[in-house]
């Protein structure tokens, strides 16, 4: 089979969905090697991105057209055609306009827009949903991330369920490494951390939840607890800095942006845990990459992250604060580590990348 990926977020997000597009084509590649991967992007995507490794430019076409936009929705048909593309596989939320006789999949990781209207702009607003409903329409097969994500986009969008299959996202390679202790030692002094913190992932933003994990470290319990926050920024981030300064946090929040890739797995390994209170998720990534690293988790009792998560995370309704005592709990619980870590082991075999590409790969030959 020829498979093409609309490459944008793989090479321009240094998480989430460029997380998501990594892994899959990486897993694929690993699993399937026989079949052929192209790579479609626009130089401006191309041209300052972090991952310009051979597996990836190898395989990658670079157009130059005028207008990155127009090319992603358009004219990037040429490109798809002229290297006889079997299936093309969008891999956030849209697709291009491509002939007929080319199968296209699309995956959809959420309708956020939808459930939570208010976190965006009327116009952002207006665009996701045209982009969404136009994949969907045009999608011979759709992916869901969560069984969550496929009942949402079926209640918003009345997509036949038949044709809606959920392939859950998997972990890369670098979560299988081992970090052993010098590796951490010269990280913590890199990157100046204390030795006991608990680690948030993810962009301050009100759906994220993050001034509410911020006023988990006021509480009487944590005040001796440190964060460390993995974020490129966000709409909240302002706010956040205030809050923090306000409430004199700032010897106890660090902030760490820029990570590459291959470092986050060390970040995970030197914390005491995950803590990941979010509004809404389609699928919520860093849980799963928390567990695989075995580490404690406390996450929203709601939407896709209990079905992530499973019983080796504590769950605790995101707005009450109150619950966010249970940071002191997981950090001197030695019995809870150990029956997490147990529990761990047996959940994240729902995500076991053979697994995971097995279905997706599935799902190609199926439409071929």
């Amino acid at each position: 089979m020829k498979i093409g990926y609309d490459a944008k977020r793989l090479y321009a997000n240094s998480t989430g969905l460029g997380t998501y597009s990594r892994t899959l084509i990486n897993r694929l590649m690993q699993y399937y090697p026989k079949d052929e991967y192209t790579l479609f992007v626009h130089q401006k995507h191309y041209q300052s991105t972090l991952y310009k490794y051979a597996e990836y430019t190898e395989k990658t076409i670079v157009s130059d057209y005028f207008n990155d936009k127009i090319w992603r929705r358009k004219a990037i048909a040429e490109d798809v055609v002229n290297q006889s593309i079997d299936i093309f596989h969008g891999l956030s939320n849209e697709l291009p306009e491509l002939p007929n006789n080319i199968k296209k999949i699309v995956t959809v990781h959420d309708v956020i827009y939808k459930k939570l209207p208010k976190t965006f702009s009327y116009f952002d607003r207006k665009l996701y949903h045209y982009k969404t409903k136009k994949a969907l329409e045009q999608a011979d097969a759709i992916v869901a991330v969560s069984q969550q994500t496929k009942a949402d986009i079926i209640e918003s969008y009345n997509t036949a369920e038949d044709k809606t299959h959920v392939i859950y996202p998997t972990w890369n390679k670098e979560y299988e490494h081992e970090c052993g202790h010098a590796l951490k030692e010269e990280f913590l002094e890199k990157c100046r951390l204390p030795r006991d913190f608990m680690l948030f992932v993810g962009s301050i933003s009100k759906r994220k939840n993050f001034i509410h994990t911020l006023k988990a470290f006021l509480l009487p319990e944590n005040i001796d607890k440190n964060l460390v926050v993995i974020t490129q920024g966000g709409d909240e981030y302002k706010k956040a800095q205030s809050f923090i300064y306000e409430n004199g946090l700032e010897n106890r929040i660090y902030f760490l942006k820029n990570i590459l890739w291959y470092e986050l797995p060390i970040i995970y390994h030197l914390s005491q845990g995950l803590i990941y209170v979010s509004l809404y998720e389609g699928f919520g990534l860093p849980i799963l990459e928390a567990l695989v690293c075995g580490k404690p988790v406390i996450s929203s009792k709601i939407s896709s992250m209990p079905e992530v998560g499973g019983d080796a995370c504590i769950f605790v309704d995101p707005t009450n604060v109150e619950e966010l005592g249970a940071i002191n709990f997981i950090y001197y619980n030695i019995t809870l580590a150990e029956e997490i870590k147990f529990k761990t082991v047996q959940q994240i075999q729902k995500f076991n990348p053979e697994i995971s590409s097995k279905q997706l790969h599935d799902l190609y030959k199926s439409l071929i």
